[in-house]
């Protein structure tokens, strides 16, 4: 197959013949076709054994045809020496496949800590390469310090243009809606800003610092908060954590799809890394990279961790992956309806007389551990399983629905239903292997199991029920996971977690470390609004009031933060002599706009906070501290109905 596909990427050109008529087909003679989806495959086939020609402390970093050849040595002389004969070997590799190796195109960046770094010589075949401090690779600036100041500059230079998108499309008391506004930011600029910048830790602080101001640019223009707002509670009331803490954020999620691949070639570096940190001077005062920050996290939890040298899709016979189980998803049962058992009965008597009855459920307590259980209903055998406490309800559901099919399949039963009220699983189970992004090895274990049942001639269906609606079945196996989470009897067979487990871990730790970083940075800058705001919420308070013009959402987001355009505020700044209302008949605080003044009366704010239980006599600080929507409504139409400016 390799060797048609090497023929097919050198041949001059191909004779079709199709009805009769003759298409000539022609191709280049080097190279690859622009833009087919087949280049990418064919190229890495074409330059497999790429890296056997070269030296053997000589490493190869690869993606396409972007080349990266990197030796690592004490003696930065020898490590020139290494790499000009790799260097020639490469190219007389190249010269016999019917490629070619441009040096002026090519660099050398030598990365040391020496303050005096010797003058050395790379070339190939006589033919010089020049050395450069910094280099590109895949979108990434690495400079000889690894300071990142050369990436970070460049994303900033990349964000100035989407910037000025924001700027166009709206401004303070005009413009898109901040929610639209934020998902152009999270496009546009965002995007750049995570582009590789988790990579440049320990970087430069000072560059660093340059993207928390483009930060704290957008959500000023997405908010439209004064520049005096302080920057931390910006980033809670727009839910978009700080930059430092969503690099972390990258940092974990990437390797959380890493560490389930025991074969996948960044662990043994990180933990060769691990074992530097731990053993050299150098990062005792260093912060350490946030990659290996994630893999102590991960090395660090309670459960193992399920690995697998490969995808495990390719575990499993291609039969198994194609079958597809007996399963029914509607059967007539209401949740709401009083009567539900009742009609369960019904129609267990009519569909499935004479079938084996399982029920499963699975169950979770906050912070503690997950619990599966299988109630036979038949025989009254009880089966509870005890998983890991980051394991989540889908993989309980997951594993009660493989032990309720592992007894069928080694038990003298010919006929068996299985009820559960997970409609994700079976979801899950109805799905084209091939084509889900979901590739859990429970999953595919439940399909080899009915496939095995199949097999044996034995007849398994898998039928959703609602949860909580009084069948009695589906209650007592609910009563049995919960007791499984904290049941010393339960069998912990399957106490290791799983691969698609870990992807939830990094935003819970985001989550926590952000309002651990609030509750800090409040007591420094930003503590009116802490009292309003003490908890980080996952979306703004805005995305729920759409319909509000930019003016409306800007001037609650000025109030809710405490730096907005009153008398008394302007007074503060020094922005104006007077701090009296426009009235002239009180100072201009917010109690006074809101509550008394004559120019303010379209809309009696005072009378309406009655109707929504709110305790009056009241002042206006105390009253952000009730953040309930049909408060934020009715202080959202005062401003609109009053056309209030702050």
């Amino acid at each position: 197959m390799v060797q048609c596909i090497c023929a097919l990427l050198m041949s001059r050109f191909l004779m079709l013949r199709v009805q009769g008529e003759v298409f000539e087909v022609r191709q280049t003679w080097k190279g690859l076709p622009q833009g087919s989806v087949l280049s990418p495959l064919l190229y890495n086939l074409y330059t497999a054994d790429i890296g056997s020609c070269l030296n053997s402390d000589c490493h190869l970093l690869q993606y396409a045809d972007d080349l990266v050849l990197y030796v690592v040595n004490p003696s930065i002389a020898d490590a020139a020496s290494s790499l000009c004969l790799s260097l020639d070997s490469l190219h007389t590799w190249l010269l016999d496949h019917g490629l070619q190796l441009s040096a002026p195109k090519s660099s050398v960046v030598i990365f040391s800590r020496k303050l005096l770094i010797p003058q050395v010589s790379v070339n190939i075949q006589g033919q010089g390469i020049p050395i450069a401090k910094k280099a590109k690779f895949l979108g990434v600036y690495l400079d000889s310090k690894l300071s990142g100041i050369h990436h970070i500059n460049y994303l900033i230079k990349r964000c100035e243009r989407a910037i000025s998108i924001l700027k166009a499309l709206a401004g303070v008391w005009w413009g898109a809606h901040p929610f639209t506004m934020k998902l152009v930011y999270n496009a546009l600029v965002r995007s750049i800003l995570d582009y590789g910048s988790h990579l440049v830790i320990p970087g430069n602080k000072g560059a660093l610092a340059g993207l928390d101001r483009i930060q704290s640019q957008c959500l000023r223009i997405i908010s439209g908060c004064m520049k005096s707002s302080p920057i931390n509670a910006l980033q809670v009331e727009c839910a978009e954590p700080p930059l430092a803490l969503r690099r972390q954020y990258l940092a974990s999620r990437f390797l959380s799809r890493v560490i389930p691949k025991s074969s996948h070639p960044l662990i043994p570096k990180l933990r060769e890394l691990d074992t530097l940190c731990h053993s050299s001077k150098y990062w005792e005062h260093k912060e350490l990279p946030l990659f290996l920050k994630a893999f102590r996290f991960f090395q660090n939890l309670e459960s193992p961790i399920t690995s697998h040298p490969r995808l495990p899709l390719f575990n499993y016979s291609y039969e198994v992956l194609c079958f597809t189980p007996k399963i029914f998803y509607n059967i007539g049962i209401s949740k709401n309806s009083p009567s539900a058992n009742s009609a369960f009965n019904a129609v267990l008597g009519e569909r499935w007389t004479g079938f084996q009855r399982f029920f499963t459920d699975a169950s979770k307590f906050n912070g503690g551990y997950t619990g599966a259980a299988v109630y036979y209903q038949n025989s009254k055998i009880i089966l509870k399983f005890r998983c890991p406490k980051e394991s989540s309800i889908f993989t309980g559901e997951c594993v009660a629905l493989l032990e309720a099919c592992r007894f069928i399949e080694s038990h003298e039963i010919n006929f068996g239903v299985i009820f559960t009220d997970s409609l994700s699983c079976l979801q899950a189970l109805s799905q084209n292997s091939f084509r889900t992004k979901l590739h859990c090895p429970i999953v595919l274990e439940i399909k080899k199991s009915l496939y095995s049942c199949a097999r044996q001639e034995k007849e398994v269906h898998l039928v959703w029920i609602p949860s909580h609606c009084g069948i009695k079945g589906n209650e007592c196996a609910d009563a049995l996971a919960k007791d499984a989470c904290t049941s010393e009897s339960a069998d912990l067979a399957h106490f290791s977690l799983q691969g698609h487990d870990l992807l939830n871990l990094p935003k819970l730790s985001l989550d926590t470390s952000w309002q651990e970083w609030w509750n800090i940075s409040s007591k420094k800058k930003g503590s009116s609004y802490y009292a309003i705001q003490p908890v980080v919420k996952p979306k703004p308070w805005f995305s729920h009031f759409k319909k509000y013009p930019k003016q409306v959402i800007s001037v609650l987001c000025r109030i809710r933060i405490g730096h907005c355009c009153t008398p008394v505020f302007l007074r503060k700044i020094r922005v104006q002599d007077s701090s009296l209302c426009e009235c002239g008949l009180d100072e201009g605080t917010l109690d006074h706009i809101f509550f008394n003044c004559p120019n303010n009366s379209s809309f009696d704010l005072y009378g309406r906070l009655q109707k929504i239980k709110i305790p009056l006599p009241i002042n206006f600080r105390s009253l952000l501290s009730h953040s309930c929507p049909e408060l934020l409504q009715l202080l959202l139409m005062s401003i609109h109905r009053n056309n209030i400016k702050l």
